[in-house]
């Protein structure tokens, strides 16, 4: 097992850079082709509110899929089914005279319960093969280099759009797929054992991802945690351009820069992590990173400057990325290699429709201006996350 571990886990670093790629890759094609082929920008809000959506509708179905099969081919099946969509987008949706909006939809329904698939299947491989003690520093080195290989895979998918064409962009995403599952080919891993094969038991099994979080506070603790500190990024992706514009009066350059400080924020975060610094992942401190989620969201709406501006998207970025590292660390910890998939995905469905909610905020209720959404949301997050680490305080540690 000690000789083996070493291979499995460079082979999964491997395959996370080509993922980053990939994810990367296949948002820029899917955000800037669909605007550029329909010419509405609404069509580019709804392609992501529907790969929410699917993910909630799913997310049960692909847990209890990850805690009886064989993670490997999972992931391997998950990809080459995604190349296979993103060929069709890019040679026959694309070519359309009129291209089919239904179809569209489809292929990113399903590109995102295979997405999901993968992502729970890859954590179900780092909790087997992870010892315990390593688990929250191997998270982070993994989100860092995801984190990374995003932004390569952005940057590569705008250069190959604009020099050759949307297609060609699609197509490029689509062979990172393809080009995953060599490493993945090489992992030695193998099929969960608890769970059975037929019918009934897929059933309950099913039933059973719901029973998971009734029998573990601190997983539910963790899921509202996650509910309501970590979808700010995707609030920060729907309103910030207008809070710079339309509420501070600055251009698209102040936007990019200000945008742009958010992964940066991110990468600090899994650096920070990554060191295996015992203070910075000790228990409770994911409440105190929730709580500087909020501190920092509330903090923006105040801003009028550009440099503090940066500062403190890069701080949201940072706090949402750090509160995500180690809740992911947590979940891991907490889970046997035959509840990973149901206990993941749980999280996930609760941080979906959390963002649903707060993206939709906006369109719900209206403001005289962006910046008290912000404001708002920040503040609703520290009193949340607060009253959170107070009631897991109450719970003596190491009881669920």
């Amino acid at each position: 097992m000690t000789t083996r571990l070493p291979t499995n886990l460079i082979l999964l670093f491997v395959m996370e850079l080509i993922s980053g790629i990939s994810r990367g890759s296949f948002l820029v094609c899917v955000g800037w082709t669909t605007l550029i082929v329909t010419n509405d920008v609404s069509r580019v809000g709804q392609v992501f509110i529907i790969a929410m959506l699917t993910l909630i509708v799913t997310g049960p179905f692909i847990g209890t899929i990850v805690d009886r099969h064989t993670r490997k081919w999972l992931v391997i099946l998950a990809h080459l089914a995604i190349a296979v969509l993103l060929c069709l987008l890019g040679t026959i949706w694309i070519s359309a005279p009129s291209p089919s909006l239904p179809f569209l939809f489809a292929a990113i329904a399903a590109a995102s319960a295979l997405r999901l698939l993968h992502n729970t299947a890859h954590d179900g491989l780092i909790q087997s093969i992870v010892p315990a003690n390593r688990i929250m520093r191997t998270v982070a080195r993994f989100r860092g280099v995801h984190l990374s290989a995003t932004a390569l895979g952005t940057v590569l998918a705008g250069f190959v759009i604009e020099q050759m064409s949307p297609a060609a962009g699609f197509l490029f995403s689509a062979a990172a797929s393809v080009l995953l599952i060599v490493p993945m080919l090489f992992v030695t891993d193998t099929a969960p054992t608890s769970n059975g094969s037929t019918k009934p038991a897929f059933l309950g099994d099913l039933r059973g991802g719901l029973e998971i979080f009734r029998q573990s506070r601190p997983l539910r603790l963790l899921a509202l945690l996650a509910a309501v500190s970590l979808p700010i990024g995707q609030l920060s992706n729907a309103i910030l351009s207008s809070f710079i514009r339309d509420d501070l009066g600055k251009g698209s350059g102040a936007f990019g820069i200000v945008d742009a400080a958010w992964p940066v924020g991110g990468m600090l975060a899994a650096g920070l992590l990554s060191l295996g610094i015992r203070k910075v992942s000790a228990h409770n401190m994911e409440y105190v990173f929730a709580v500087l989620v909020g501190c920092a969201t509330f903090g923006l709406s105040l801003c009028t400057s550009l440099p503090m501006l940066a500062l403190l998207h890069g701080a949201m970025g940072m706090t949402v990325w750090l509160c995500r590292i180690v809740i992911d660390g947590r979940v891991l910890e907490r889970s046997t290699t035959d509840t990973i998939g149901r206990t993941k995905v749980g999280i996930d469905m609760a941080f979906s429709l959390a963002a649903l909610i707060m993206c939709f905020s906006p369109t719900l209720v209206r403001l005289p201006s962006t910046a008290p959404y912000f404001m708002v949301w920040g503040a609703l997050i520290v009193v949340v996350a607060g009253l959170v680490w107070f009631l897991d305080a109450r719970q003596p540690q190491g009881s669920d």
